[in-house]
């Protein structure tokens, strides 16, 4: 199961595959066109500790888009220990966080980003 929902909560079940699409609204109100080599960087970390990093990934821009898919694979989706109920981690997006960092999504007005992490079917085996 993968789902974004309305509020930005991401829902997925451990050792899934994802692709979690990137776009920006700049200040004017018109969508941000990212540059050949500006960096997306999502990072998932334990809830209430963001200095608990348990994913990174980052996707380097190759071609002017407005659109920046951040593709995660089965083994970024393991995280931590085999789970028997599902876990929430925060999480946050951000665009060149090494040079001019700029956050897209993250903790807000409406509080922190949920990363939803369901079980997978092999956790309950044996």
């Amino acid at each position: 199961m993968f789902k974004i929902n309305d509020d930005k909560s991401i829902y997925l079940t451990r050792g899934d595959i994802a692709t979690i699409d990137v776009s920006a609204t700049g200040e004017s109100g018109l969508q941000h066109i990212f540059q050949v080599g500006d960096i997306i960087r999502l990072k998932v970390f334990e809830k209430k500790d963001c200095e608990c990093v348990v994913l990174q990934k980052d996707v380097e821009v190759i071609e002017e888009t407005d659109i920046v898919s951040v593709r995660l694979n089965k083994v970024d989706t393991k995280l931590g220990e085999l789970i028997s109920k599902p876990k929430d981690y925060w999480y946050e997006i951000e665009l060149n966080p090494e040079t001019s960092p700029q956050t897209i999504v993250g903790y807000d007005d409406e509080g922190a980003k949920v990363f939803k992490l369901f079980p997978e079917g092999r956790d309950f085996i044996g």
